[in-house]
């Protein structure tokens, strides 16, 4: 899933690969986002020629006076739901940033949580216990998020609603990353349509050596009285264009049906700049139930 700590600082900067469509006046305007397709094996009476979650992103700022810049972003990704093409907004919001202040920003967005699983090196897999699970806040959701940046580190803030808040910081000093949150929810309604106080808090590091990353995660929550916890081991080795990984996490739950473990090999290859190719095999092996293995094979091209 190649995670990055402080998304709302790369949003700003404008990713690499975005391209300027507009500038004037200190007004400028950047559109971006990936094709994504694979195939998706699981056996041979089981095999899936599908899109892989294409999406667009339209980035604006403006740059105001005394050293502030507003912006804003939306992304828009596919979906197939039951064999019908959809089309929906992930992210939406609008924002004003300061070097010396911080950053606010307001609207549809990820909390720090997706930037925790420093582990997740692959494309497919890799959906430990509670990433993006909006029982904790910690999906996409509509928030107040304040970051605030001190050299290596940084400070974040979110706010989704007088029951939902959530509070983490980043940390990067010599090839070393540390990434930890909190999040506390209340008065979130479950799948029984259960009215549960919940909290989770998540740990996350990674450490660069030349070609070699080791990352690493682990993630403890409560829903009402049910307690969980999960854990997350990878490695990325990159071997010029290319790169192979692989990932191992575990949780462990009062729920018997929420417990698993899952392995996950891969490589990839950049053909050309923002073209990429990848086979990964992933293998899930839950508590309660039969064992799910399935081999991708994929291709994005980012823009």
């Amino acid at each position: 899933m190649k995670k990055t700590i402080l998304a709302t600082a790369i949003l700003l900067a404008g990713a690499a690969n975005a391209a300027e469509v507009y500038n004037n006046e200190g007004t400028t305007v950047s559109l971006g986002g990936s094709f994504r397709g694979h195939v998706a094996v699981q056996d041979s009476d089981n095999v899936k020629f599908e899109d892989a979650g294409s999406r667009f992103d339209i980035k604006a700022s403006k740059e105001l006076d005394d050293g502030v810049k507003a912006f804003g972003q939306m992304e828009v990704k596919y979906k197939d739901v039951n064999s019908v093409d959809t089309l929906y907004i992930n992210n939406a919001f609008v924002g004003l940033s300061h070097d010396v202040y911080g950053t606010v920003a307001l609207g549809k967005q990820m909390g720090l949580n997706d930037d925790a699983f420093l582990y997740d090196f692959s494309y497919e897999h890799g959906n430990i216990y509670n990433e993006d699970n909006a029982l904790f806040g910690s999906d996409s959701e509509d928030q107040l998020k304040y970051t605030k940046a001190f050299g290596g580190a940084s400070v974040v803030v979110s706010l989704m609603d007088q029951d939902t808040y959530a509070i983490g910081g980043t940390y990067e000093v010599a090839g070393l990353s540390l990434v930890a949150s909190y999040n506390i929810a209340n008065d979130r309604v479950d799948a029984n349509k259960v009215k549960t106080d919940n909290s989770t808090y998540v740990v996350g590091a990674s450490y660069v050596l030349d070609s070699l990353t080791l990352g690493a995660v682990y993630t403890a929550s409560e829903v009402g009285k049910a307690d969980n916890s999960a854990y997350g081991l990878g490695a990325n080795y990159a071997l010029g264009q290319a790169s192979v990984y692989v990932m191992f996490d575990a949780t462990s739950s009062d729920t018997k049906a929420d417990e698993r473990t899952e392995l996950v090999i891969g490589a990839d290859y950049e053909l050309v700049k923002d073209v990429k190719a990848y086979v990964e095999y992933g293998s899930t092996n839950p508590e309660i139930g039969k064992t799910d293995d399935a081999v991708f094979l994929g291709g994005r091209v980012y823009f």
